[in-house]
């Protein structure tokens, strides 16, 4: 029986499953390692922001010299830049309409932003916008990049329903609204990922998104 199982677990693609095992596994330590406050001992959430990114964003670099991939392979690349652009352009747009509808009708006013600081002056602001966009292109590089891009040679466009689940269930601590709406977010992301060929405009338009919550937060 053991051998059955054995003989099993060779017929998987070895990069696929240490990818998604080693994916697992960082996700589950940076939950609990950023409770050290190691840089901001006084700033609980910024502190969690800067550790989280850079577990996220260093982290994936170890398979690349296991595998010998190029940085590209994993969407670090400008990609389809022209193409990208008006399309992060155009679906910011919506979401800017969106937002506001939601500002408007639900309790998210209530709670961005999240680090209540920022609403109490421009250095705070700034300080929190600058780390909260080094966090953010760490987040999607790690989801949008290394997960995304490493599981569509497997999986083809399925890599993105793959690497929604986990990105949607790391929402759990968002208002409820929000954390729904990541698996929706996460799959569109995936798409405009891989028709890019780059993680990059999921991290622009990510940011871009949470920066204009935030400043509807301070203005409703």
């Amino acid at each position: 029986m053991i051998k059955e199982y054995i003989k099993e677990i060779k017929q998987f693609d070895l990069e696929t499953v240490i990818i998604i095992v080693y994916s697992t596994f960082i996700l589950l330590f940076g939950i609990y390692f950023r409770r050290g406050q190691f840089i901001f001992p006084r700033q609980v959430y910024l502190n969690r922001l800067i550790i989280s990114g850079i577990i996220y964003g260093l982290s994936p670099f170890l398979l690349f010299f296991i595998f010998k991939h190029k940085p590209k392979d994993f969407g670090i690349s400008l990609g389809h830049f022209k193409k990208w652009l008006k399309e992060v352009l155009f679906f910011y747009l919506i979401m800017v309409v969106i937002l506001i509808l939601a500002f408007k009708f639900t309790n998210l006013k209530n709670v961005y932003p999240i680090y209540h600081k920022a609403a109490q002056g421009w250095n705070y602001f700034l300080m929190y916008q600058l780390i909260h966009l080094f966090h953010m292109f760490t987040w999607e590089f790690f989801f949008r990049g290394f997960m995304l891009f490493g599981l569509e040679k497997k999986f083809g466009k399925a890599s993105i329903l793959i690497q929604t689940i986990p990105f949607a269930i790391m929402h759990y601590r968002k208002p409820q609204l929000e954390a729904y709406g990541s698996i929706f977010a996460g799959i569109f992301l995936g798409l405009i990922g891989l028709r890019a060929r780059s993680f990059l405009p999921c991290a622009i338009l990510h940011f871009l998104v949470a920066l204009t919550a935030d400043i509807l937060g301070i203005l409703f």
